[in-house]
């Protein structure tokens, strides 16, 4: 399938390395798998130790592996672990490349450089608040790019804004992109802006139906047409919110909810419980009331989970319910990320 912005580099979803998420990968569509470059977050020893068995199993393509905290730090436990993925990697010659900050890819040393030196590349991740770059945040990116370069590695560069700006003037698009053109600059292969726009919770939205703006999307789409020649590649973080952590997994066992993606909003269909039965009244009227924006089950496998549950025809316990609405959402939102937008 041909990209809408084919000189750009691939898509980011950052997407955790939990079960649900695993499936929304195993199912991407072959035909835009290519356009993609997820990054994976790794963020306990459980799902290190699924991670570096079951990667091939589950994604056997491109992927970023990040170990650090919800703030973007590397505890000892977290390098530690990060290392023994990367010899893991290194070993089975899997296709990944490590992220980490760009204080800890100078802080990390030999051990990690001679470990990211046979994977090829390291990509930088630095998160800024507020839209604001500041002078010590080019310094220090500089130096990791050097301290990297210098070991013959390749690397790459992902500003995570976290949140999406709430609210933004063109004053602020053009001051934004005015600040990361000196990052631009340091010569990386590859430049994203990355930020999530998913409400932290649904608490706002009763039993009904609610929407919730994409400025991700937005916000990059100002960006990216404000510098054209800066290429600038977009990653975002699908149906979960970046403030989400898995201390607060009682957000995923509350009641059933359906996040589909549109072009400039999530539909949000909430059910008054969490039973099989409450998944299947939402489905159906996503599929049959919402005939102009439900895409038809062969566009992706979340469409497919949708459409099946809708099919009154289909028995009760042949029907993917539950947490099957995080595989349902991921898919969906990658598939509609790549065939309509990016």
């Amino acid at each position: 399938m041909a990209a809408i912005y084919p000189n750009h580099p691939r898509y980011i979803p950052i997407i955790k390395w939990q079960s649900w998420e695993q499936r929304a990968l195993q199912k991407v569509d072959a035909a835009i798998r290519p356009q993609m470059l997820p990054c994976i977050e790794v963020r306990t020893s459980k799902q290190h130790l699924n991670l570096a068995a079951n990667f091939q199993k589950v994604w056997p393509y491109d992927a970023l592996v990040d170990y650090a905290d919800p703030k973007g730090r590397l505890t000892p436990s977290r390098t530690g672990e990060l290392l023994a993925f990367m010899k893991v990697a290194v070993d089975g010659r899997l296709p990944i490349t490590p992220v980490v900050s760009p204080a800890d890819a100078l802080a990390l040393g030999k051990p990690f450089l001679d470990l990211a030196a046979p994977l090829g590349s390291v990509a930088l991740r630095l998160r800024i608040d507020s839209l604001i770059v500041t002078a010590a945040d080019v310094t220090i990116t500089t130096l990791a790019f050097t301290h990297l370069k210098a070991a013959n590695i390749q690397t790459s560069l992902i500003i995570d804004l976290g949140v999406s700006p709430l609210g933004w003037e063109d004053k602020h698009v053009t001051d934004f992109v005015a600040a990361i053109a000196p990052l631009h600059a340091i010569g990386f292969k590859s430049l994203h802006l990355a930020s999530g726009a998913y409400p932290g919770s649904l608490a706002s939205v009763k039993t009904g139906v609610a929407t919730f703006e994409r400025k991700d999307w937005k916000f990059w789409k100002a960006v990216n047409a404000k510098a054209p020649n800066l290429v600038i590649g977009y990653g975002d973080y699908g149906t979960l919110s970046p403030v989400w952590t898995e201390d607060i997994l009682e957000l995923r066992s509350n009641r059933i909810a359906i996040r589909y993606t549109r072009e400039n909003d999530w539909l949000i269909l909430r059910a008054g419980g969490k039973k099989a039965e409450d998944s299947v009244a939402i489905s159906a009227i996503l599929v049959n009331n919402y005939k102009a924006d439900f895409k038809g089950g062969p566009y992706s496998y979340g469409d497919e989970l949708l459409e099946e549950r809708a099919d009154a025809a289909i028995p009760l316990n042949k029907k993917h319910c539950g947490h099957y609405h995080i595989t349902e959402g991921w898919s969906h939102h990658i598939a509609y990320v790549l065939k309509e937008q990016y």
